[in-house]
């Protein structure tokens, strides 16, 4: 078994602290060498648009309307890049990033565990805000349930306060 870790996938959700887990992401990859997969999954609303909209919407017109929200949360990544790369200026890290990926879709979790399989990806990479186990239960965590998933080593960057 090779336990060389050639690809990682960082599963972002875009909130708060997300800009830390990032750089640590980003950071990470290039001393040792790994491409990085930046994923985050946007809930699926192709179905309550159905239910909500008028009938009359045609299908074309809801396309359009969650193809341009997609778009925007992949604006949303590439923003934090530059960002990133901005404040650094000469001296930030080489770009290991190879792939953006926004993915909608209602199961969080199995979208990160697929995501992973999909890409190859050695070890996933996610923030955690540190709102604690019962939190996590109650709630629920995308956190908790990759962990709870996966086969492959997960590393949690702590982001809260």
């Amino acid at each position: 078994m090779n336990h060389d870790i050639q690809t990682i996938l960082y599963a972002c959700d875009l909130g708060e602290g997300g800009e830390t887990a990032l750089a640590y992401a980003i950071g990470l990859a290039g001393r040792i060498g790994a491409r990085l997969q930046v994923l985050t999954v946007i809930d699926d609303e192709r179905e309550r648009s159905f239910v909500d909209s008028d009938s009359h919407v045609p299908q074309q017109a809801l396309d359009k309307y969650h193809n341009a929200r997609a778009a925007r949360t992949l604006a949303h990544i590439q923003a934090q890049l530059a960002d990133f790369y901005a404040a650094r200026g000469a001296t930030a890290p080489l770009a290991p990033i190879t792939e953006l990926i926004v993915h909608e879709g209602d199961d969080v979790p199995q979208a990160i565990l697929d995501e992973a399989d999909r890409g190859g990806a050695d070890l996933i990479l996610m923030a955690s805000r540190g709102k604690g186990v019962v939190a996590g239960l109650l709630f629920g965590s995308a956190t908790h349930e990759v962990l709870r998933r996966t086969h492959k080593p997960l590393l949690l960057v702590p982001v809260g306060p």
